[in-house]
């Protein structure tokens, strides 16, 4: 290989591995363990180097430093100033300050500021300002006096220090411009808990300590004789670092115990993590090592610029595209963006006396570049900015249709035989249980609008197929032992609960039990565990549900239980019988941190997701990728994909149920618990809990006569004990703070009207927030106790987001329901009978969710509120009601709309949601239960006898 091809081929890589750190980086197992994941990357980048050191002869400058015409083409390749001796250890302890700079940064992320790390070049520029100069002169024959002023500036241009300075801060400020243009989160900065301030300083800071490290390294490593002697010396300083700074950090990480169910550990590192950490450690290895080879052949500031340059250009190019979406709602910032990137890297080129950009001609670049220009302006100018009809519109058009659709689906069989025959198609083939005609006349008896489709409970039961009945029971047998678990026996057909734990635990217990009397005859003998607490706690992996249910699924699975063991034992690899667990061994975690929680959550998806991937550790900034599956614009659209966590990492930084610590009892075996609640990879049975909305007042107040209000009011008493990560991403706090606590920076995109009547438009706006939540009724906010706050966790709460007197919720037409941290709205059935909008913002499942359509029985809000402005503003309307960018908004009201919504939510809840339904589902859930717990449950199958029902 030719020398300059193998310098080209260096800086490929560098980009390359720059590239891929850029865009993979943002979820990443490594970031829950920064001290232990800093010292591994640099043991791998420090071992990678010394082994590519025994391959230099193939390298490029094998045999002293790159030629003059290699991959960067500078003008000059002289050596630097000769390194002293000490500065090695300046550069090791350097590294280790810039590394608990970004320890402390990544804490207060979401304090910190976007594209900062932009004017790295912009600092190498200025140190080369400085210190530079004039070449000497090594001709005698005097200077030309009678040079033309046009050739003085050519020359004054492609030379000048000052001019390279402009360059590099027009690209710096054009590539800072496009990363700062991202949407950020509603995971806020506290005003008294963070610092923003400091985390400021830290990342400018960071930046110095960064351009210091890489001035220091040019000069040892540029004085290196041979390749292999610089990427020894490199790898030298590497290792050095890492065993200076993360010994005793390394020791305690390693001893550490608690390892992951279902996720095998080594001493408390999972088999993600050391992927990550040995993937990422190669790619950081290749862009250290390149890195070295190219800044020693010209200094630092070549490198450096490309890898910014690159930076900002593709994130611009992210940005265009998104232009006339809520992401990007103005045309002219990527515009300007890429201007300043392009003239800023221009100027760089020709004062830098660079003729290539790594193996493309610089001609060529240049013509690239317009081209992309020119393309820009184009694809902006085409892109249609403007709707014709709010996105909203469609989604509660669809939603009636789906509505309906789904209503005919979940009501096709009108007598037992074709019943059965329904049952049959939607269970793989499975009959239905003993008694079902007895059920099937109960639910007629009760008018039950759903007949056919009962899908939570074929998903809460389907698992359960795959186990044997006996282990089962082993189950049920070890929950008897648990705390906070109530029991209900079906003996001979009479229903007997045992004693709760408190008056609360008992009247529940009773409560059941009453729901389980008027069908209790037609029940077989069995118990039930049922979960007392308000958290579920039963979540297997992904892997060993997966296997379950595949075994469930197979065709034909009624067969006696010595034929479904042979096949159970092809399907787990012959090991059914040893891969079971011991129930009494069950491990079982009584407290979890927040981030292990989040860790053990991550296990319930499958493998390939983003959520399984890796965290997202990206708090400041919006994720638009989480968003899009489930959205319709910057609407909800898939309310049953939004609860899902998997395809959405970022909603575990986001509620109160991820950021705080599971302080209950943790179940990772499949185990027969029934919960009033649970969210997506829980495997708790869902159950019906009869509670006091059911006998709630009717609501005298009509829709028109209520307040034109958005309202919820949270309590002190209910938000728990705040923790730095619960503080941040605790949904309650996130919307109080959104609509309280604004600042004059903060901006939110809404969908505003443009035009009136058969002119009207729509388009996407980036408005200051605290304009948009003063033109709309929001009234959001905490209350405190009584007697005033008695402690340092309310006075807090009170000091960073104020407290209000108590209000009525009824009296308004939109309420907002928020869950709490362990579970549901407790309000929800009160607002959905009442003559309010119930405003529904939730992770949680409960036995009626897939009842609920969005648009149509309560307006949805995904839980980052990134839309709540936009769709309260279509609802409200904002005519009249003051200004937004200084402009008069004409957008009209849509209370028709919104009083169709409260109006078929309170007729949906009284048709759909009764106490008769509940019975009704709980009749047929405890018959398939009873089915799949009993040893003989091949056999408890209804059959028709050739009657005619």
């Amino acid at each position: 290989m030719a020398p300059d091809s193998g310098a080209q081929l260096t800086g490929v890589w560098f980009v390359a591995s720059f590239t891929w750190l850029l865009y993979s980086l943002q979820r990443h197992s490594l970031i829950n363990e920064p001290h232990l994941s800093a010292f591994l990357l640099l043991v791998v980048s420090g071992l990678s180097a010394f082994a590519v050191s025994s391959f230099s002869k193939w390298l490029p400058g094998a045999d002293g430093r790159f030629d003059s015409d290699a991959v960067l083409k500078a003008a000059s390749s002289s050596l630097p100033p000769r390194p002293r001796r000490f500065y090695v250890p300046c550069i090791i302890i350097l590294i280790i300050i810039r590394l608990e700079l970004s320890y402390r940064g990544l804490r207060d992320f979401q304090c910190s500021t976007s594209g900062i790390e932009a004017f790295l070049p912009l600092l190498l520029a200025a140190y080369r300002m400085l210190t530079h100069r004039p070449p000497p002169v090594d001709s005698d024959e005097p200077e030309d006096m009678w040079g033309s002023l046009l050739d003085d500036l050519k020359v004054w241009l492609t030379s000048s220090p000052l001019v390279l300075l402009l360059g590099t801060a027009l690209l710096s400020y054009g590539s800072y411009l496009a990363n700062n243009s991202v949407q950020r989160s509603t995971y806020f900065c506290s005003s008294l808990a963070d610092r923003g301030t400091f985390v400021l300083f830290i990342q400018w800071a960071g930046l110095f300590v960064d351009a210091t490290i890489l001035i220091l390294s040019w000069r040892v490593l540029s004085w290196a004789r041979t390749t292999r002697s610089r990427l020894r010396t490199l790898g030298g300083i590497l290792l050095a670092t890492a065993f200076t700074s993360c010994i005793p950090l390394l020791g305690k990480a390693f001893l550490r115990r608690g390892d992951i169910i279902g996720h095998p550990s080594l001493k408390g590192v999972n088999p993600l993590y050391i992927f990550d950490t040995l993937s990422t450690g190669v790619v950081i290895a290749t862009l250290v090592i390149s890195a070295s080879m190219l800044l020693c052949n010209s200094s630092p500031l070549e490198p450096i610029t490309i890898a910014t340059f690159a930076s900002g250009f593709l994130t611009n190019v992210g940005n265009t595209l998104l232009v006339g979406t809520y992401q990007q709602t103005s045309a002219a910032q990527p515009l300007f963006a890429l201007a300043a990137i392009s003239l800023g890297f221009t100027i760089f080129l020709y004062t830098n006396n660079m003729r290539s950009v790594i193996f493309i001609r610089r001609v060529f670049f240049l013509l690239l570049l317009v081209c992309v220009i020119v393309s820009t302006i184009l694809y902006i100018s085409l892109t249609p900015k403007l709707f014709i009809h709010h996105p909203v519109d469609d989604l509660v058009y669809k939603s009636r249709v789906e509505a309906d659709r789904w209503l005919r689906h979940a009501t096709v069989s009108t007598r037992l035989k074709s019943a059965v025959k329904e049952y049959e198609e939607r269970h793989h083939g499975r009959k239905p249980p003993q008694n079902f005609d007895k059920w099937f006349e109960f639910a007629r008896e009760r008018t039950s609008v759903v007949i056919d489709k009962f899908d939570q409970i074929e998903n809460d039961i389907l698992p359960f197929w795959g186990l044997q009945p006996q282990d089962i029971r082993k189950g049920l047998e070890f929950l008897k032992s648990q705390p906070n678990i109530g029991i209900i026996s079906i003996v001979d057909g009479q229903a007997i609960h045992s004693s709760g734990a408190g008056i609360t635990q008992q009247q529940r217990l009773v409560d059941i039990a009453a729901l389980i009397s008027s069908f209790e005859k037609y029940l077989p003998d069995m118990e039930i565990a049922i979960n007392m607490q308000e958290r579920p706690r039963v979540m297997v992996p992904w892997n060993e549900i997966h296997k379950l249910q595949m075994i469930a699924m197979q065709r034909g699975f009624q067969l006696i239980s010595g034929r479904r063991g042979k096949r159970d034992d092809f399907l787990t690899g012959g090991n059914a019988k040893t891969d079971r667990r011991a129930y009494p061994e069950n491990p079982v975690k009584p407290f979890i941190a927040a981030h292990k929680f989040r860790q053990l959550q991550a296990l319930t998806c499958p493998p390939g997701s983003p959520s399984r991937s890796g965290s997202n550790w990206d708090v400041r900034d919006f994720c638009a990728s989480c968003v899009s599956p489930h959205s319709k614009e910057q609407f909800l659209e898939d309310w049953q994909t939004a609860l899902t966590p998997c395809h959405q990492p970022d909603i575990f930084n986001l509620h109160e149920f991820h950021t705080l610590p599971h302080q209950h009892e943790l179940h990772q075996s499949l185990l027969p618990l029934f919960s009033r609640s649970k969210t997506a990879g829980f495997n708790d049975i869902l159950i019906p809990f009869p509670t006091d909305e059911l006998r709630s007042e009717y609501d005298s107040t009509t829709f028109n006569q209520k307040q034109d209000l958005v309202l919820w009011q949270g309590t002190v008493q209910d938000i728990p004990r705040l923790t730095h990560e619960s503080l941040h991403g605790s949904h309650r706090l996130r919307l109080v703070h959104l609509i309280q606590n604004a600042t004059a920076t903060d901006r939110t995109s809404m969908l505003l009207g443009i035009g009136t009547g058969q002119n009207s438009r729509f388009q996407y706006e980036s408005v200051p927030t605290t304009e948009g939540n003063s033109i709309l009724p929001l009234r959001i906010s905490l209350t405190g106790p009584p007697e005033g706050c008695q402690s340092v966790h309310c006075e807090f709460i009170r000091d960073e987001f104020g407290l209000e007197p108590p209000a009525t919720e009824v009296d308004s037409r939109y309420v907002m329901l928020l869950d709490s941290s362990d579970g549901p709205p407790p309000n929800l059935m009160q607002v959905l009978r009442s003559n309010s909008v119930p405003v529904l913002s939730s992770i949680f499942q409960q036995w009626f969710t897939e009842r609920l359509m969005p648009w149509v029985h309560f307006i949805p809000i995904d839980t980052r509120y990134h839309a709540l402005h936009s769709t309260m503003a279509y609802f409200i309307g904002l005519d009249g009601r003051g200004t937004l960018n200084g402009r008069k908004q004409i957008t009209p009201p849509r209370l028709e709309d919104a009083k169709w919504i409260a109006q078929q939510g309170r007729k949906w809840a009284e048709k759909a949601m009764r106490k008769e339904d509940m019975e009704v589902y709980l009749f047929r859930l405890l018959l398939e239960y009873g089915r799949v717990i009993n040893e003989k449950r091949d056999e408890m199958s209804f059959t028709l006898e050739g009657q005619d029902h």
